[in-house]
């Protein structure tokens, strides 16, 4: 039986929310519709995605015969008719359990037995940004890194938040929150009236707030894994992501783990301590979600500079219970030709129209260049680009002569 993946960029905002019947907002829900067809590039063949209106065939077609392999687009009125193995939406959600209610009740028997068939209470405590805390908290006793002396604290209070502030910077967090969302960076010292009124906010709707120290980041990056049904964690592969300012996400580099582990080499003096880290999270993870969770998961890394200069590793800025982008450039990377790179991003426009006609100049700037079946070079839409998308994934290769 094959699988359903659904894109819901909205997993977190609904576990915040908490409601079955929570409205997107209409970024978000444009978001969703417009990248509708990105889980594909995780899918297998014959795999479903499911989607709010047919897929242009010519962009099938053409997926199909880059990718080699057989994705197909189902619409909700399809769902109830349809066998499916297991259901996979970019992450659970109350939402995500009543969009796919007629799915699920299609899945395969063993799906229907694992945790996610069902949604409770617990299942929103997995997804709090307390989780990462205590990931940091099991590490203590199985690494030695400076950061793990400075953990987070929970706040319940605006003037706990001021308090930590005053002494040094500090991010905040919202608990539920992602890709950058619900993150405020602040400097050492009074908050201001601003600050004060997007603390209290997030304290009012969600109970308590993350503080962590604020580091000087050189580099963001992540480790992917997948936890089995048994419990055990195996780690995936690297990935390497590119962020704003202020935390958002905004692309991922595609590329072999070599590669990609070089680019760490250059930026840490010993990038074996990295083989200690995803060591030590094979064995945390399962402590932490073994019986409760089941599927893909990323664990957020940094790269920071101490005082005295010198490169660091915070080994669990956050965890994703859920599929990420970094996931997805792991796999798109199976499909570069050998020592091709690959940046992998969204494009946003509110404007009609501005994407695609971006999206026919970079095709004639940077014509897609196929080798042996593989990706060599050129700029390839992975999602399709109307004159009304306002959102694009697109992967931009190219290849070291």
């Amino acid at each position: 039986m094959n699988d359903l993946y659904w894109f819901n960029p909205d997993n977190e905002m609904s576990v915040a929310n908490g409601g079955a019947s929570y409205t997107l907002p209409g970024n978000i829900a444009a978001m969703a519709d417009d990248l509708s067809f990105l889980p594909a590039c995780l899918a297998a063949d014959g795999d479903f995605v499911l989607v709010p209106e047919p897929v242009d065939a010519f962009f099938l077609d053409r997926f199909r015969d880059l990718f080699r392999k057989d994705v197909r687009p189902v619409l909700r009125a399809d769902l109830s008719t349809l066998a499916f193995g297991r259901v996979l939406p970019w992450g659970w959600s109350p939402r995500a359990h009543r969009v796919l209610a007629p799915a699920v009740a299609n899945a395969s028997p063993a799906f229907r037995r694992s945790p996610a068939a069902v949604w409770d209470d617990t299942c929103r405590d997995l997804r709090s940004r307390v989780r990462a805390l205590d990931c940091l908290r099991l590490l203590r006793g199985r690494l030695d890194m400076p950061c793990l002396a400075d953990l987070p604290a929970v706040c319940g209070s605006l003037e706990e938040v001021r308090r930590l502030a005053a002494v040094r910077p500090v991010v905040v967090k919202a608990p539920w929150s992602s890709s950058g969302r619900g993150v405020l960076m602040l400097r050492c010292g009074p908050l201001s009236a601003k600050e004060e009124q997007i603390v209290g906010g997030v304290l009012r709707r969600q109970g308590f707030v993350m503080v962590e120290p604020r580091l000087r980041r050189l580099l963001d990056f992540a480790m992917e894994f997948e936890l089995s049904s048994a419990g055990a964690a195996e780690c995936l592969g690297l990935s390497v992501f590119f962020t704003g300012d202020g935390g958002g996400y905004e692309g991922n580099l595609v590329a072999a783990q070599p590669l990609l582990r070089a680019r760490l080499a250059a930026i840490l003096p010993d990038v074996s301590l990295l083989d200690g880290v995803r060591g030590a999270l094979t064995e945390v993870l399962p402590l932490l979600f073994k019986g409760k969770y089941e599927g893909p998961l990323g664990v957020d890394m940094m790269v920071y500079e101490d005082s005295d200069g010198r490169p660091l590793v915070q080994p669990c800025v956050e965890i994703n219970l859920r599929h990420t982008m970094g996931l997805l450039a792991l796999r798109l990377a199976a499909s570069l030709a050998p020592g091709g790179e690959g940046l992998f991003r969204i494009r946003y426009s509110r404007e009609p129209g501005v994407l695609a006609r971006l999206a026919a100049e970079r095709r004639t700037a940077a014509p897609l260049r196929v080798e042996n079946g593989l990706l060599r070079s050129g700029c390839l839409a992975l999602t399709p680009v109307g004159e009304d998308t306002r959102f694009a994934a697109e992967l931009f290769v190219v290849h070291e002569q």
